[in-house]
């Protein structure tokens, strides 16, 4: 049996991965089970799949309650666990050390964010008596793990798999009908500070001074979320700029739109840089963390200089002065993620991974 620990609450890439994940090892007959917090929106979709679910909620010293091991260590035992995969450093931390106590075989980490790991006591003992790998999504997440201690974990017990879109579910023939002279620029992720969407207003402050004519879709939601519409009050872009809210129908948003701009800090792995793509749309991110590893500069995008807003303001200009080269781009970034971010290839791949 195979258990997904996931108690996050807010829904994003690593959610989306341990639900197809899971989802799929499921439509194969492979027994699993998803344990997920009680109010997250990951546990109403795995219900509604009818997926074997849990609930539980972890907080970030749930690890020091005796009674919470206790009643996790009882789960992973009754469920005869065999292989964990966990998603939180909280996850870690308490599910960890009660699956550790559970005699459960594999207990993976499966590390999505590309923001170094703190060398701390704890995190020593976690990655030397607890965790057994860490199935990391990217080249630079696995670099992360190990930047301020190269010693924390044998690096032969990380394992990159990229994460997977599934192409066979996206629109083959999905280029908008741009009116003269405008075009959509579109963007999707949590509002937060990570995704750094501040630096789209100011862009479409800079496009709209420049006398461009455009539209920018902003989709997702989160704690950010006031903070960009006062923004967008305050430079008056109310014109320009659109906070959608969250997006359940990426098919639709992607048919909206001409470009995709991602000015995130750090991506672990850009899932919607993925998606963009495969839906045959340029893409232009800023040239950090793994997006190197997701967008060949010059072919399908632009990698603008980091945290450069100037270089994000020139690249995002050629896409919309240049039609021709928007749609040669998104042809070429569909072909880059059906040969290296093909969900059924990759999930191959982790199930092998996970059943070895």
């Amino acid at each position: 049996m195979i258990c997904f620990f996931n108690t996050a609450k807010t829904w994003g890439g690593g959610e989306k991965w341990h639900f197809e994940i899971a989802s799929a090892l499921s439509d194969e007959g492979i027994p699993v089970i998803l344990a997920a917090h009680k109010n997250s929106f990951l546990l109403h979709k795995a219900t509604n799949k009818k997926l074997n679910t849990y609930s539980f909620t972890i907080s970030n010293l749930s690890f020091l309650n005796p009674f919470r091991i206790y009643q996790l260590r009882r789960f992973f035992i009754k469920k005869e666990i065999k292989t964990v995969v966990l998603n939180l450093p909280s996850d870690m931390k308490s599910a960890g050390i009660a699956a550790r106590l559970a005699g459960v075989n594999r207990i993976i980490y499966r590390r999505g964010s590309a923001i170094p790991i703190r060398n701390t006591l704890l995190n020593r003992f976690l990655f030397a008596k607890i965790i057994t790998e860490v199935l990391a999504n990217s080249y630079e997440t696995k670099r992360t793990v190990l930047s301020n201690n190269k010693n924390i974990i044998d690096p032969e017990k990380i394992t990159v798999i990229y994460n997977g879109v599934k192409i066979n579910e996206l629109t083959h023939n999905n280029n908008r009908k741009s009116s003269s002279g405008s075009v959509v620029i579109g963007n999707l992720g949590r509002l937060e500070k990570q995704k750094a969407q501040h630096e789209l207003i100011h862009l479409a402050k800079k496009l709209r001074n420049a006398g461009y004519q455009f539209k920018m879709l902003i989709g997702g939601d989160g704690s950010q979320k006031q903070v960009l519409l006062n923004k967008i009050q305050d430079e008056r872009l109310q014109d320009h700029v659109v906070l959608t809210g969250y997006v359940d129908d990426i098919v639709d948003f992607m048919g909206q739109i001409d470009i995709f701009i991602l000015p995130s800090l750090w991506e672990g792995f850009g899932y919607v840089l993925a998606e963009a793509m495969m839906h045959e749309k340029p893409v232009v991110a800023f040239n950090c963390s793994s997006n190197p590893e997701l967008i060949v500069d010059g072919e399908t995008g632009f990698l603008a200089d980091a945290n450069n807003a100037e270089d994000l303001f020139y690249k995002t200009v050629r896409l919309i002065e240049d039609q021709e080269l928007r749609i040669k781009m998104g042809k070429a970034g569909r072909l880059k993620v059906a040969q290296d971010f093909n969900f059924k290839t990759n999930f191959q791949k982790i199930k092998n991974f996970l059943i070895c």
